[in-house]
């Protein structure tokens, strides 16, 4: 876009800044949001190892419990988000795909802000996969009472037994390989001072939704056949 003259133009945005060396205003809470490109401003490097200086212990160890109390209520809309039938291609399509990408982003969220906005309050990079199977837990927990109460009626002794193992382990499973991908994206920044970039937990997070797809797949297909319980 052609600068015009008297006119002050939009800053970059901060997907368009360079990984390194990246210049950023050192005022705002978020310097990953006030990329300018103005060499003249402090390097992202600089900014966060000194809010890594400025950050307290009990500071991060504070930010990390809000994290997990935080994938509570984010946890309760996944579960609602993905409870429900499958009696229609469209419905199997959530059960399979949509819910399974949302109801992991939704798990993972509180460890991706840390990672992402905040990566001073982060104490170690193996806290972060902590905090996903928190809420992964959490999840499967509340999932369960949802089925168990509203969605199967008079459900058996073997239902309940299977539910509360078989749902523990997926939701647990699949978001500690989703906060494996949020502890890689900040390594990488706490390692090389460089702006935390969502790419690189991106696999891991896909790797997640395939295995939770997967599984919802597979139980759909044995519900339809008659073979679970």
């Amino acid at each position: 876009m052609n600068h015009v003259p008297g006119v002050e133009s939009d800053p970059p945005l901060a997907s368009d800044a360079p990984d390194d060396p990246s210049h950023w205003e050192g005022t705002g809470d978020e310097p990953a949001l006030r990329w300018t490109g103005r060499t003249d401003l402090p390097t992202f490097s600089s900014i966060y190892r000194e809010r890594l200086a400025e950050t307290t212990d009990s500071q991060r160890w504070a930010a990390v419990v809000l994290a997990i109390i935080v994938a509570g209520p984010f946890a309760i809309l996944g579960a609602f988000m993905g409870a429900g039938g499958t009696a229609s291609f469209a419905i199997l399509l959530v059960v399979i795909a949509l819910g399974p990408l949302a109801e992991e982003v939704l798990k993972a969220s509180g460890a991706l802000y840390l990672a992402e906005q905040r990566p001073w309050l982060v104490p170690a990079g193996w806290v972060l996969p902590l905090i996903t199977l928190a809420a992964g837990l959490v999840f499967a927990a509340i999932e369960n009472v949802v089925y168990l109460n509203i969605y199967i009626p008079d459900p058996t002794a073997e239902m309940i037994r299977w539910r509360w193992i078989a749902g523990p382990l997926l939701h647990g499973g699949a978001s500690f390989i989703a906060g494996l991908g949020v502890r890689r994206m900040w390594t990488i920044t706490d390692r090389d001072g460089i702006v935390p970039r969502f790419r690189y937990a991106a696999p891991y997070l896909i790797a997640a939704v395939v295995v939770h797809g997967l599984y919802n797949l597979t139980v759909t297909l044995l519900e339809v056949a008659d073979v679970i319980f």
